[in-house]
């Protein structure tokens, strides 16, 4: 069964490559650009983008408007809230679901990026995706194309062999466990040659963001979804945590979350007596992250809200997993700088494991260092943010 599964991981491989080579023979480039166009490609998840942008911003200083034209080809979750963003001058959305398919879509995206006349391409991307962003580098026409070297958590070394020849540098990585958020500052050292410190991200929330019909003064938000359900802290636990912040509080609480999240909310309704609102899927990623940035506090999964509440400087207690625990939370601890993100975990042996369980669970179900996290756990990390 493993060798049948490697073998057709080998041939997607090698499709996607014929594929694209396909796309990208005999395209013809636009005329020549008034500043010289700089590329920053980044296709991973809200969370990962959120804990980028501190040194993001940095690109913006490198590459001033003055001279270059700095585009980002990101991914369409997280585009409008990047389009708000003064880091670049333009972001291309790319919707990944949709690109990694044979399809006329991945062709128009790879020719549209090919037809750009690219100087820099530049993927900081840690744990590098052979169908996205390294594909979106071959795409482009740069002269100077930099990733970094980046793990093997998304690829086989057949991606890892042809990927790596598309590139004009790749950035050391090392090898010691490091957080996102020291990854890359690592990038940027070795793209800049010079030490990059790490520090929190920050997004500042404009006033155009405001839900301008939202009335709460004070209340606090749930954020019930995760990337995988088996990620997911029970819906009933939440449940339990609503009653008791509404106990002792009387804040109403609202549920935000992409659309697909929507039923989530209504069945912690059902089984819950406190006030809550369903917000799920009915704000853009900017207007939800002005809600974070007004609430009181936010508890949610390990998810981009986390991320992005950390960002606005709101105060959350976040569920999170084994299965990259330590990298992308907890968050380290910086001289100076306030960490506002408070973790409730499991820890079990297995810790680290990329998602990989090794326990059969049912589908839909979480993983038991997820399940054990116990209600009373979560709520000894909640009160004192109440009564701050």
């Amino acid at each position: 069964m493993r060798l049948l599964k490697s073998n057709l991981i080998f041939f997607k491989t090698l499709l996607f490559f014929l594929f694209d080579s396909l796309a990208l023979w005999n395209v013809s480039p636009k005329q020549k650009n008034k500043y010289e166009l700089v590329i920053l490609v980044r296709q991973d998840a809200i969370g990962d983008f959120v804990m980028w942008l501190d040194t993001a911003k940095e690109y913006r200083k490198l590459y001033p408007p003055e001279k270059f034209e700095l585009v980002l080809i990101g991914n369409a979750l997280w585009y409008s809230l990047a389009k708000e963003l003064p880091y670049w001058d333009k972001v291309i959305p790319v919707d990944v679901k949709q690109f990694k398919t044979f399809s006329r879509y991945r062709w128009n995206i790879l020719r549209k990026i090919r037809k750009l006349n690219t100087e820099t391409a530049i993927q900081p991307t840690y744990s590098r995706e052979f169908y996205h962003g390294d594909s979106l580098i071959r795409a482009s026409r740069a002269l100077r194309k930099v990733s970094s070297a980046g793990d093997m958590s998304n690829r086989n070394w057949l991606k890892k062999i042809l990927s790596d020849h598309w590139h004009t540098e790749l950035i050391p990585a090392s090898l010691e466990p490091l957080t996102e958020l020291e990854r890359n500052a690592e990038f940027f050292s070795g793209f800049l040659q010079k030490k990059h410190l790490s520090n929190y991200p920050k997004i500042e929330v404009l006033g155009s963001w405001e839900i301008t019909n939202f009335k709460q003064k004070e209340f606090y938000v749930l954020s019930l979804g995760a990337n995988k359900n088996y990620r997911a802290w029970p819906v009933n636990f939440y449940g339990e945590i609503a009653q008791r912040i509404h106990a002792y509080t009387g804040w109403i609480g609202l549920i935000c979350g992409v659309q697909n999240e929507f039923i989530l909310g209504e069945q912690i309704k059902k089984i819950c007596d406190a006030p809550l609102e369903n917000y799920a899927g009915r704000t853009s990623l900017t207007e939800l992250a002005w809600l974070i940035a007004k609430c009181q506090t936010l508890i949610c999964n390990e998810s981009g809200t986390a991320h992005i509440a950390m960002a606005v400087g709101t105060s959350t207690v976040c569920i999170a997993g084994g299965g990259h625990f330590g990298r992308f939370v907890p968050y380290p601890e910086f001289p100076g700088q306030t960490n506002k993100l408070e973790i409730v975990f499991h820890e079990m042996p297995c810790y680290g494991c990329n998602w990989k369980c090794i326990y059969k669970i049912k589908k839909g179900d979480p993983t038991p260092c997820i399940s054990n996290i116990r209600v009373d756990e979560v709520w000894n990390k909640i009160k004192p943010l109440l009564n701050e």
